[in-house]
């Protein structure tokens, strides 16, 4: 798969999960239903080739959430980018200081909008940092 259909996939699992997850467990019911058709071509009965075939499928609910975790992760490695949010969040967080410290205030109310400001920089920068995942290897 090209880089580009990975990625699109990858927004389109993270704006319509339930929409993912219909399709994987579709998908993964259909290879459960082709194993215990090779179980009843087998010689096995039909209930008896169902449970095996779900007996080797393993977790079921397990399986199913891991394959929507790789459909809602990215088909590349995002430190770079995380790391640059990092640094223009941080930038932009020290230009709006000194902006605030060498801009004269007039009122009270401007010296309030631009500390406010600066504090929401200084939220978004920490809210980044903690959602930080750590790297797979």
């Amino acid at each position: 798969m090209s880089l580009i259909k990975a990625t699109v996939r990858f927004l389109h699992a993270w704006r319509h999960p339930d929409e993912i997850a219909r399709e994987v467990e579709t998908e993964l019911r259909f290879h459960i239903e082709m194993r215990a058709r090779a179980n009843v071509d087998g010689g096995m009965n039909p209930d008896e080739a169902q449970r095996a075939a779900l007996r080797s499928f393993g977790d079921f609910r397990q399986f199913k959430t891991e394959c929507c975790e790789i459909s809602r992760s990215l088909p590349f490695d995002s430190t770079p980018l995380r790391m640059g949010l990092h640094i223009a969040i941080a930038s932009l967080a020290g230009a709006a200081a000194l902006w605030a410290a060498n801009t004269p205030h007039k009122s009270p109310i401007s010296v309030l909008w631009q500390l406010g400001f600066i504090a929401v920089l200084t939220c978004l920068f920490s809210v980044a940092r903690r959602n930080k995942r750590p790297h797979r290897q």
